[in-house]
């Protein structure tokens, strides 16, 4: 039970699904230069899509203290 509790905390987490994608790009062992390369491309574009779209956990608390002292 706390497994699980753990691990859907994490999946929550943009850092995670960065970090998934990221180990993914890596793990292309078998593939030709072009294709590893247009991995690499895409599994980067994905992690900065992530960060990008995605607020991080502290960002909220941050924004509610801003919104409180305006």
């Amino acid at each position: 039970m706390k497994l699980m509790t753990y691990l859907l905390s994490r999946a929550k987490e943009t850092s995670t699904w960065r970090g998934l994608v990221l180990v993914a790009t890596a793990c292309e062992i078998y593939l030709s230069p072009e294709q590893s390369e247009a991995v690499v491309v895409v599994g980067l574009a994905l992690a900065g899509l992530i960060g990008a779209v995605f607020p991080d956990g502290n960002t909220s608390k941050e924004e509610d203290r801003h919104d409180e002292n305006c």
